[in-house]
């Protein structure tokens, strides 16, 4: 498995990101929700993804740090291998999960955020679209609704980095979290243009009956997840990882230059998985 050092050292430019995987307990067992990518999205277009996105520089600015409850830079950054900034993972994880699906894991008042009452749910429907079009930073929209942001509900749980050659490649954190019960998850109509609940096992059983697409890091994500009576129970267990790797998956082109293959290099060994030809085409392969 190639080092952190080693994969950052390569010639294309590598963004942060964090990814946030929503849960609840169903009578199937914990669901997550999933978002369906726009079709003319530059990277993975149509592909069934987790809320998430870049860390923004403003996304580790001291006023959000200010705003944060639960967990320090110091120690977040100690988590994920930096020597500062690291807490800038989580707020992203937060804020583009109420970018993309409408949920903020947020609290007044050392209160989760409730949207049931209509007024309240418009208002920060609004807020939500005035982020999406750039015209207020996040720090400034939660010191305006008086939001704090709970950090320490969400548990990392992997990190994932982008292969090269692909178009865009991400330094990706996932982080795990039970979503608010009084907020309605809705995608943004433009980023993502259809959203559901899932069972892991469903989700896998619809990505290899090609009902959807999924890239190898959200399968072998959905894989982690599976056989777990609660999300009580999954979140606990989660929490005990301390030692989380980073994967790079790499690229197998076949002979005319077209992803063929990916090779992982998990923790418990490596593995390979064929590209079929409704993931090519997400994964700039024509």
């Amino acid at each position: 498995m190639s080092t952190l050092e080693e994969i950052l050292a390569g010639d294309t430019p590598i963004r942060d990101a964090s990814t946030v995987i929503l849960l609840r307990d169903s009578d199937d067992g914990p669901e997550l929700f999933m978002l369906e990518r726009n079709v003319k999205s530059e990277f993975v277009g149509g592909v069934f993804v987790f809320p998430g996105g870049a860390v923004d520089d403003e996304d580790s600015h001291e006023q959000l740090e200010q705003l944060t409850t639960g967990l320090s830079d110091a120690v977040a950054s100690g988590r994920v291998g930096r020597a500062h900034g690291g807490l800038g993972f989580w707020v992203a994880a937060i804020r583009e999960c109420f970018e993309e699906a409408g949920v903020l894991i947020g609290e007044q008042d050392g209160v989760l955020l409730s949207f049931d009452d209509a007024r309240v749910n418009e208002s920060f429907d609004a807020g939500r679209q005035a982020l999406n079009d750039r015209k207020v930073s996040f720090s400034e929209f939660c010191g305006s609704m008086q939001v704090t942001l709970p950090v320490d509900r969400l548990v990392y749980f992997s990190r994932w980095i982008t292969p090269t050659g692909m178009p865009r490649r991400f330094d990706t954190c996932f982080f795990l979290c039970a979503a608010p019960t009084r907020q309605t998850p809705l995608h943004d109509g433009f980023e993502a243009v259809s959203g559901r609940w899932i069972t892991p096992e469903k989700a896998l059983t619809a990505g290899e009956s090609g009902e959807i697409k999924l890239v190898p890091a959200t399968e072998y994500t959905l894989k982690s997840l599976c056989g777990f009576d609660s999300v009580e129970v999954l979140l606990n267990e989660a929490a005990k990882r301390t030692d989380i790797p980073s994967i790079c998956p790499e690229i197998i082109l076949n002979d005319a230059g077209k992803p063929e293959r990916v090779r992982i290099p998990l923790p418990e060994g490596e593995v390979e998985v064929k590209i079929g030809d409704r993931l090519r085409g997400a994964m700039g392969g024509g």
